[in-house]
């Protein structure tokens, strides 16, 4: 569907102007063409000199406001005479059009020469010449608004030239009667290329040449090795990497450069302009120093910047957070008259139990837009039937559900879930028009039972999500009560605008561990605030976004955002269970658990059919030590879901936790039945057959794992099954896999410093443990009662013999959790490893009787030097049994 814009009338097509004459001007032939307008090479009939003529693109000439503004911005940068400045010389205008009279500037782009590799001294050289001529046009209140390689030029003579000063801009600070352009102007016809733009040019706040700084701290950035941080395939994304996300650590993308040089770059690339160099004279000022071996004044080192990818929970648990992720917020719809549409249906009889998979929407290749708004579709659709499903023989399996098993066809959905109904929904556009067409699919044969045909007009998302609302409940024979009815003719925005954008921003984060589409999201949803700035719903997926950009990074300032916006959404009164669910999470993630459970409760209440919720319930009591009312949260879930297999999943982890080991396998096996082709269930599976102590049956499972999506969880499993039989090697080989691939968590660093200790390797050992700390105290900062954090912590410090730091993170450990026989493990460990033996023998004896599996005992090298002691031999000998 096509984004609102103004309207614009279409310009007439410009001939090409080589071999012609205008004025004193013999224009040759055309040098070039970009978003700005065209460049020809031309003679100065009169001076006798070779100069460049810059016409306006079409667009900029037919508009008289844009003319307007380019005619007063070539005239300012006309004023400016520096060598490091390509002139504006004259300013011509013929026929209508303005044409710009340059300086010929000889020689290459940078960006051509980012081709081969520069020296540090090339590099200073052009550096500083860069931060000279930026420096004469900001004295002069004219910033550039588009540096890039490709507006930098080296001449033959090694002279460096800025390009374009002929289209810059006045500082927005200039003058009151300048307003900021707006983000359409900014990143289309006025000029600027938006993988260069500051974040405050992007937000339209008042910019001055601080954001040209920060253009060119991206441009010293790819010199210096790097390649374009920001640059996505869409707008939204390349926009939303700007606005909120760092780019890669220079020191580690080229770890050759000298510190204070990294410094200097990352201080021009900071988000906040009074944070970056306040001149390019300042900036010219420690390039300098750098250069010549002095500290420098603005950067004295790298700025630290650290980014944490997404946690997954230790072990067995590895999917438990996935479940609590999912949140799964519920857009209210309304019914409106339903467009003329062709149907076709064979009136065949539905099964008595309906199991409807919503199949993951197909997008026509190429086209992203309507990707997201066809995925947003689909998942609004199948939550507005799975509040159906009370009091009535209908199951309903979610688009994402299947996308996460990388499901798109219904056979598989039936293999995998039992889907006996199929519903698909697919779109085309034509030009203003979008054809919507949708069917009810029977499960066996795949053929249609009910099918439907519509074209609307696109910018009417309100006619298209209505109209397939309407026939899937008229495909599903469902008769609704009024109530239900009421709920249908509800979608929480009078603004069909706001509301595409909400879908498209939903379509997004059906798959969040994707940066950019979480970018995406945030992108879209601050659109929909802005044309609605009540809509609560659209509040409370910013809230998710927020919250999915704090997993994906670890930065803490997101969960600030976050619980804002949750807040907020929860205050309009629009937002329906959502703002609760997110604000659950979001309490459930910072550990505040009392606070998650108020919330989630208040999220079923609201919409007693949501699995997200219900499981989030479930959650946050396990948390707070209330065991039997979270086992019965977690069995109405799964007896409300039978076909969901997060269900399982869910109550598998959490029988995992009170040492029901055998209960554990039999969810974590019902959900390998369900999803077959889940990653996590086999990781869950090894992960428990390991605690069991059954390491040669841990092996395939983890395999399976790493063969579906190899993930640092499996890897860490299959390492604790090589380690179980003192196969250090292998273990040490699995272990730097799972470091690989996710080198910001904690539990594969300090695995791999373990075996690497075991093996003989004391230094390297020292290294992974002291990463695992680094690590793990830093994601204390955000919820400090983790007890699987806090036993982590101490058993690095254990092993590296810090006694005060183990036993203090080993205090905690054991007062946040509840006793769970894993931290009475992990404290006769430390014990034994500081050399108190008697202590250790305790807690090993706390943790037998608590269920914890006696072949750790006998495996763990960690106890080695106890098989000799008979209090030891006693334990084993009682506990035989518990294998």
């Amino acid at each position: 569907m096509a984004e609102p814009r103004e309207q614009i009338q279409t310009p007439p097509a410009l001939q090409d102007l080589s071999g012609t004459t205008i004025g004193r001007f013999h224009i040759g032939k055309r040098l070039g063409a970009g978003g700005m307008g065209q460049v020809y090479a031309a003679e100065d009939t009169v001076l006798k000199r070779h100069v460049a003529i810059k016409r306006m693109a079409p667009q900029l000439q037919f508009a008289e406001i844009d003319r307007s503004r380019f005619l007063k911005e070539a005239q300012r940068a006309s004023a400016l005479n520096h060598p490091n400045i390509a002139a504006v010389y004259d300013v011509v205008q013929h026929q209508g059009e303005i044409l710009l009279v340059l300086e010929y500037v000889e020689g290459n782009m940078l960006r051509t020469r980012l081709w081969e590799p520069i020296s540090l001294e090339q590099f200073y050289e052009i550096a500083l010449q860069c931060a000279d001529g930026l420096g004469a046009a900001h004295d002069q209140h004219i910033v550039h608004g588009d540096i890039k390689p490709e507006n930098i030029m080296l001449t033959p003579a090694g002279r460096i030239k800025i390009l374009d000063f002929g289209v810059a801009k006045r500082f927005s600070i200039a003058g009151a009667g300048e307003a900021t352009q707006s983000l359409a102007s900014v990143a289309g016809i006025s000029g600027g290329t938006p993988a260069y733009m500051a974040p405050e040019v992007l937000l339209q706040k008042p910019y001055d040449g601080r954001a040209d700084l920060f253009s060119l701290g991206l441009v010293f950035y790819e010199m210096l090795g790097g390649k374009q941080p920001f640059l996505t395939d869409s707008l939204a994304g390349t926009m939303g990497r700007i606005l909120h996300t760092d780019v890669p650590l220079l020191a580690e993308v080229n770890p050759k450069l000298p510190a204070p040089l990294v410094g200097v770059v990352d201080r021009l690339l900071m988000k906040d302009p009074s944070t970056r160099y306040p001149s390019a004279s300042a900036l010219k000022a420690d390039l300098i120093a750098v250069r010549e071996g002095r500290k420098p004044q603005f950067a004295a080192g790298p700025v630290q910047r650290r980014t944490l990818p997404r946690w997954l929970m230790p072990v067995v648990l590895a999917g438990l957070l996935l479940i609590i992720g999912l949140l799964a917020y519920r857009p209210l719809q309304r019914l409106l008259s339903r467009p003329a549409a062709q149907s076709q249906s064979t009136q065949a009889a539905l099964p008595q139990v309906e199991v409807v998979a919503i199949l993951p929407f197909q997008p026509i290749e190429g086209n992203s837009k309507l990707a997201a708004l066809g995925q947003g579709l689909v998942e609004s659709l199948a939550a507005k039937l799975s509040r159906l499903t009370p009091d009535r023989s209908l199951q309903i399996i979610l688009p994402r559900q299947l996308q996460d098993k990388n499901i798109s066809l219904l056979p598989d959905a039936r293999r995998q879930f039992g889907a006996n109904l199929g519903f698909k929904v697919s779109m085309e556009p034509s030009g203003e028009l979008v054809r919507v067409s949708y069917s009810l699919l029977d499960g066996k044969s795949g053929s249609p039972l009910e099918s439907n045909s519509l074209t609307v007009p696109a910018a009417d998302v309100f006619s298209v999500e209505d109209a397939v609302a309407q026939g899937a409940v008229r495909a599903l024979h469902l008769t609704l009560r009024p109530d239900e009815l009421a709920e249908l003719k509800v979608h929480g925005t009078a603004q069909p605008a706001a509301y595409e954008y909400y879908l498209r921003a939903r379509g997004y984060l059906v798959d969040s561990t994707r940066p950019e589409n979480v970018e995406n999201a945030i992108v879209m949803l601050r659109a929909a605030l802005k044309l609605d700035p009540g809509y609560g719903m659209a509040k409370a997926a910013l809230g998710e976004a927020f919250w999915e950009e704090y997993s994906l990074t670890k930065q803490k300032q997101w969960t600030a955002q976050a619980r804002e916006q949750c807040n907020q959404a929860i205050a309009l009164g629009s937002a329906g269970a959502a703002g609760h669910l997110c604000l659950g999470a979001i309490n459930a993630g910072t550990g505040d658990y009392r606070g998650a459970t108020v919330e989630y409760q208040r999220a079923v209440e609201l919409d007693p059919t949501d699995e997200s919720s219900a499981l989030g319930l479930a959650h946050a009591l396990e948390h707070q030590g209330a065991i039997d009312e979270a086992e019965k949260a977690y069995l109405r879930s799964a007896e409300a879901h039978p076909q969901s297999y997060i269900s399982y999943m869910a109550l598998g982890a959490f029988y995992f936790h009170r040492s029901e080991n055998d209960k554990a396998l039999q969810m974590f096996q019902k959900m390998t039945e369900l999803a077959p082709e889940n990653y996590i269930g086999y990781l869950n599976l090894g992960g428990v057959y390991n605690v069991l102590g059954r390491h040669s049956e841990a092996i395939e499972p983890l395999r399976k794992s790493i063969l579906l999506r190899p993930s640092y969880g499996a890897y860490t499993n299959l390492g604790n099954a090589y380690f179980a039989v003192h196969n250090y090697a292998d273990a040490v080989t699995a272990y730097t896999e799972a470091t690989k691939l996710d080198p910001q968590q904690s539990i594969p660093w300090g695995n791999l410093g373990e075996a690497q200790y075991y093996a003989g390797k004391r230094e390297e050992a020292a290294r992974a443990y002291r990463r695992a700390i680094e690590v793990a105290e830093r994601q204390l900062q955000v919820n400090p009662h983790d007890s699987d954090m806090l036993s982590e912590l101490a058993t690095y410090y254990s092993m590296l013999g810090e006694r005060n730091q183990a036993l203090r993170y080993l205090t905690l450990a054991l007062q946040y959790g509840h006793s769970e026989k894993e931290l009475m493990f992990t404290a006769a460990e430390v014990y034994n490893q500081l050399g108190e033996t008697g202590l250790a023998l305790e807690w090993l004896a706390k943790a037998v009787r608590a269920g914890y599996p006696v072949s750790d005992f006998r495996d763990s090298p960690t106890f080695a030097n106890l098989a000799q002691n008979s209090v030891f031999q006693q334990l084993i000998g009682k506990s035989a049994g518990n294998r």
